[in-house]
């Protein structure tokens, strides 16, 4: 047994080595470049953010569609449009970004959602509830696939649904968005 202990022993440091040294690797460049450019948009450089994003853009594209960085970046663009306030822009980006999030991630996936909802936010400011109300359930059920359809993360895209459904006279329907709504708020957190 005392031969056994120190091959044992140095077994198991070479083992917490590996695990220690393979899971707590140096962000990669594409981490730090993303980092910075999040840093420069909580600051409020949005020109800053988005000449960044225009730069490495080019070196993403590369890789091809099927890369969810390339997805990232042209959502986040349609992100600092928005802020900017050319809705113009914003709705391109986000239009451009749907099919990119559909090859990297699949349809189903939940980063699908944020420019359906980014869109229907559009359409809405643009008096198109006709056109908002499908992006903002398409965006909803995704939600709900993903997180269960009895979870609090679901309130914020419930009641925008419940506004654009009232704006567009569906009253059956909002009062049922509004039951729901009412029974996730009495859900304890």
């Amino acid at each position: 047994m005392t031969v056994l202990q120190p091959i044992i022993s140095l077994f198991m440091a070479a083992i917490l080595f590996l695990i220690f040294s393979s899971g707590c690797s140096e962000p990669s460049e594409w981490d730090a470049q993303w980092e910075t450019i999040q840093q420069s948009i909580r600051g409020g450089n949005l020109s800053h953010a988005k000449t960044q994003l225009q730069d490495i853009l080019p070196s993403i594209r590369e890789y091809g569609p099927s890369d969810t960085r390339y997805a990232q970046i042209i959502y986040q663009l349609g992100d600092i449009a928005r802020l900017e306030g050319d809705l113009t822009q914003a709705e391109s980006y986000y239009w451009k970004a749907l099919p990119l999030i559909v090859q990297s991630l699949g349809p189903e996936h939940v980063r699908m959602a944020d420019p359906l909802t980014e869109l229907a936010t559009i359409y809405e400011q643009k008096a198109q509830p006709k056109v908002a109300i499908p992006l903002l359930k398409r965006a909803l059920a995704i939600r709900e696939k993903s997180w269960g359809v009895s979870s609090r993360h679901l309130l914020p895209t419930l009641k925008h649904y419940h506004l654009l459904l009232m704006l567009n006279d569906q009253h059956d329907v909002a009062g049922h968005i509004l039951e729901r709504i009412s029974t996730l708020e009495q859900t304890p957190s």
